[in-house]
């Protein structure tokens, strides 16, 4: 009885090391902070991940706003219009001029009217993302422009009092609460402090300052003029904004992007943030249950917050370490330049973000994707079909996915997941990134189960020959406890033959119920337990 007793403690144990190890992993890319931190950062790194966070592997957002309208370049519609470069690098300037006029006759301000939402529907938004198999699920309630998505009573430069006239986070927030996801917040606007002025270049003309609407001094609450705006002014509007959200809205999770930046200026207050921080944590979730911030690495490669703080997350797989420790996010869009431009950018399928999710899960990733809705908000029909693949193939085999743990062999096969740029690699850079395009059903990605009885081994395809020899199960490595008893196809429930040699397992595959796009399988060791 005792020995039982030592054994169920030794494994609690364990796994709270494996649920926090997060805190502790040194990066290799980012850099950690270089001014002073407050001393209030030891203590808030010791907020572990949430559980419920780990066991969801897949949440969604959008990236959705006045500039959804023009649908061209993306979100940086207000700062490539403006830029002062003469390089137009995203083809802004000209297509608004031909489309729209003149930048002294129609400013960004100016499509506030056209950015009515008449097709918007929370319901919907939050069934596409429920029913595309995310567990935690909200918005970017305001990019860089700072146009916020929400009521706020801190402007009125927001989606109540302007354009749709809605609370829209709000009317979302409602509806993500009546389904199984957890509510999350992302924020976009720290960066709003002179994102329309072009500051590297300051080459503005005489006659851009005397008609541009960002030189209107009337206008300087929307576009935030640092020549007319203190610092410390709009420090405290940001503090207040974020705190507000947190105080109507209860997310369960925080997510920023660009304040590395801002904090450094001193646009952003540290005090703020880890006071924030401080109540946001101490008053938890909506429902009781622990709340979450993530720590993005941006293009900056400077962490938001001092490294140790908060879930670690990575743009799309991008800066981040060769073989990943802990628990990690990876933000990514379900198409590119991160906003709605035309149905052309759809090139990653349902297949794709599959596999793609697949791989993130078995090296301890959660993938957080943003939907691209329309400027009217209606959901393009690609997005929607790509969520219903995805939502219909984890319903097979979410038991592989969902709640799982890492194991410590994540990979196996002949794909070689990280790429180079230019096919080299600078000692102590980050020149390379992950591709998740070329892999081909003899690569596999494993698993656990968190009491650690089952290895789940999922083939990122349909094999020709109806098998899988998998190497790291041969006969003779220590996988468990006890030797295999059972392997079943999970989308099916079928039991399937299989093969133990010195070579390695192979199973083979059923008749039916085979997926091209991915298979699960549960492998299973009687009363036995994982090694990991």
């Amino acid at each position: 009885m005792k020995k039982i007793i030592v054994k169920n403690i030794l494994f609690v144990l364990v796994f709270a090391a494996l649920t926090s190890k997060a805190q502790d992993i040194k990066d290799t890319y980012g850099k950690d902070w270089t001014l002073k931190k407050s001393p209030k950062w030891e203590e808030l790194k010791k907020e572990p991940i949430p559980e419920w966070m780990i066991d969801a592997k897949f949440g969604m957002y959008t990236h959705w706003g006045i500039y959804s309208v023009p649908a061209h370049g993306g979100p940086d519609y207000l700062h490539e219009l403006y830029s002062t470069d003469g390089k137009d690098r995203k083809g802004v300037i000209a297509y608004h001029e031909k489309k729209y006029g003149k930048i002294k006759d129609f400013g960004y301000k100016d499509f506030v009217p056209m950015f009515t939402a008449d097709k918007f529907d929370a319901k919907e938004w939050a069934e596409v993302m429920s029913g595309g198999g995310a567990k935690f699920g909200g918005i970017c309630l305001a990019h860089h422009d700072g146009f916020c998505l929400w009521d706020s009573k801190y402007t009125k430069w927001d989606s109540k009092d302007m354009g749709p006239k809605k609370d829209i986070y709000g009317e979302l927030a409602k509806e993500i609460r009546k389904t199984d996801m957890k509510l999350l917040a992302t924020f976009h606007m720290a960066r709003t402090y002179g994102y329309a002025f072009d500051l590297k270049n300051k080459k503005h003309t005489k006659e851009q300052k005397q008609t541009w609407d960002i030189f209107d001094e009337k206008n300087s609450w929307i576009y935030r003029n640092p020549e007319k705006e203190s610092k410390e002014k709009f420090g405290q509007e940001w503090a207040n904004k974020v705190k507000e959200v947190i105080e109507n809205y209860r997310p369960d999770a925080l997510w920023f992007d660009g304040l590395a930046g801002s904090i450094k200026n001193e646009e952003i207050r540290q005090d703020d943030i880890v006071n924030i921080f401080e109540n946001y944590y101490n008053n938890k979730g909506i429902d009781g249950e622990e709340v979450v911030v993530c720590n993005k690495l941006p293009g900056s490669k400077v962490w938001n917050f001092p490294l140790g703080f908060g879930l670690r997350c990575y743009e799309n797989c991008r800066d981040m370490e060769k073989e990943p420790e802990g628990y990690w996010l990876a933000d990514r869009a379900i198409s590119y330049p991160w906003s709605y431009v035309n149905d052309k950018y759809y090139k990653d399928k349902a297949p794709y973000q599959i596999r793609s999710l697949v791989d993130m899960v078995s090296r301890g990733g959660i993938m957080l994707m943003s939907l691209t809705p329309r400027g009217d908000g209606s959901i393009d029909p690609q997005s929607i079909e790509i969520m219903k693949g995805m939502g219909a193939w984890l319903k097979l085999n979410g038991e592989a996915i969902y709640a799982t743990r890492t194991w410590h062999t994540p990979a196996e096969g002949p794909t070689k997941m990280i790429i180079f740029k230019k096919g080299k690699a600078k000692k102590g850079s980050s020149g390379f990134r992950w591709d998740f395009r070329r892999v081909v059903a003899e690569d596999i990605r494993f698993t656990r189960s968190k009491d650690n009885k089952n290895l789940y081994a999922t083939a990122l395809g349909k094999p020709k020959s109806g098998t899988s020899i998998i190497k790291c199960l041969a006969k003779g490595e220590k996988i468990a406890s006890k030797p295999i008893s059972k392997i079943t196809l999970i989308a099916t429930g079928e039991e399937v033959k299989w093969k133990q040699t010195k070579e390695g397992l192979t199973i083979t595959y059923p008749k039916t119920g085979i997926s091209e796009i991915a298979n699960s399988f549960k492998i299973e060791f009687g009363k036995g337990k994982l090694v990991y």
